[in-house]
């Protein structure tokens, strides 16, 4: 007869045991992780500020687009010398929106949605009056600024 007890090996069951607890807690982490960044605030980006070049280059009755953040703008410079900035963005279907100087309007391409030099919706399906970006002349350069 041998004197020695039972031995501490561990058995089956306590794997099993051990490895459930793991894998049900790595889910519990893994599905946690995408909730939590729901729910905490994005970092505010702050004041936005892009140029859209030197103010003599732009002659009057003409526009450009132009990246705010990561936005299209439409900068519009008028036949009288003052520049107007606008979110390029329609507001109907999020087409890109682009000046006509020969009717002087803005017009989208999408759907013939059509707005005023002042961002105003004037016919089409448009709902809303386009977004009106800040804009002026800073040592010579057309800077764009949105809050």
């Amino acid at each position: 007869m041998s004197d020695e007890g039972p031995k501490d090996v561990p058995g089956r069951r306590d794997f099993l045991g051990t490895t459930i607890t793991g894998t049900a807690a790595t889910l519990g982490v893994v599905s946690a992780y995408p909730v939590v960044r729901f729910l905490s605030p994005r970092p505010d980006p702050g004041q936005r500020i892009a140029t859209a070049g030197e103010a003599e280059k732009f002659l009057p009755g003409t526009s450009k687009t132009v990246l705010l953040g990561d936005k299209p703008v439409l900068v519009i410079r008028l036949d009288d010398g003052q520049f107007r900035a606008f979110s390029a963005i329609c507001t109907h279907l999020q087409c890109v929106v682009a000046y006509s100087a020969q009717h002087r309007q803005i017009e989208c391409p999408c759907h013939k949605g059509v707005y005023s030099l002042e961002g105003a919706n004037v016919s089409g399906p448009p709902p809303r009056p386009l977004q009106s970006v800040g804009v002026e002349v800073v040592n010579g350069i057309v800077t764009l600024t949105e809050a």
